[in-house]
């Protein structure tokens, strides 16, 4: 096949008749690896954040069911003499049918167990224990900072505060469950006649 070049065009070629040159086809390849590469680091990226966010889920959930636990054996506190200890990372109570529960933040976890049956049960790992704790306030919203609470202070007790920290290897989740046992009748109040 013979090629002629056109006066009217010179120096043009048709690449139907040449096709690419060597130069223009690593040109082609090189810039397809780069944009191939930046893909790739993009997609892997991506992979990495969908994993942390569900292991903060993960941790997030734990830490929820934990709470929601406390909250329920908590509310069953039918009065204040009921509170067995109350310190900043230990609580224990009887609750309404008798049982006693003592819950307790350790180096890295939130336990719970009922005295005299068994041995604690962990409920959430990991946590961060510095800033994990119970608080206790008396019926005018005071809050009670002398713990552990001595005899006449538990007597006081009408709300139970814990801050529940969940360590998620960066700043940490702090989740929040604020208790009105039922000796103050909020969960129990009789019916107006």
């Amino acid at each position: 096949m013979s090629v002629r070049y056109d006066s009217g065009e010179r120096g043009t070629r048709s690449c139907w008749t040449h096709g690419f040159s060597l130069m223009e086809l690593i040109i082609s390849i090189s810039l397809m690896v780069i944009i191939s590469g930046i893909l790739v680091s993009i997609i892997a990226s991506n992979f990495n954040i969908l994993e942390k966010v569900s292991d903060r889920k993960k941790v997030v959930t734990r830490g929820l069911s934990a709470i929601n636990l406390f909250q329920r054996e908590t509310g069953m506190i039918t009065d204040s003499t009921n509170i067995i200890t109350a310190e900043d990372q230990k609580f224990g109570f009887n609750d309404k049918y008798g049982n006693t529960w003592e819950y307790v933040v350790t180096s890295s976890d939130f336990t719970r167990r009922e005295v005299g049956i068994g041995t604690a049960k962990i409920l959430a790992t990991p946590v961060v224990n510095a800033s994990t704790t119970f608080q206790y306030f008396g019926g005018d919203n005071a809050e009670l900072t002398s713990t552990p609470l001595n005899a006449a202070d538990l007597k006081l007790v009408r709300l139970i505060k814990l801050k529940l920290t969940m360590d998620d290897g960066v700043d940490g989740v702090s989740l929040l469950s604020i208790v009105y046992p039922e000796n103050l009748n909020i969960y129990n109040k009789p019916l107006e006649r």
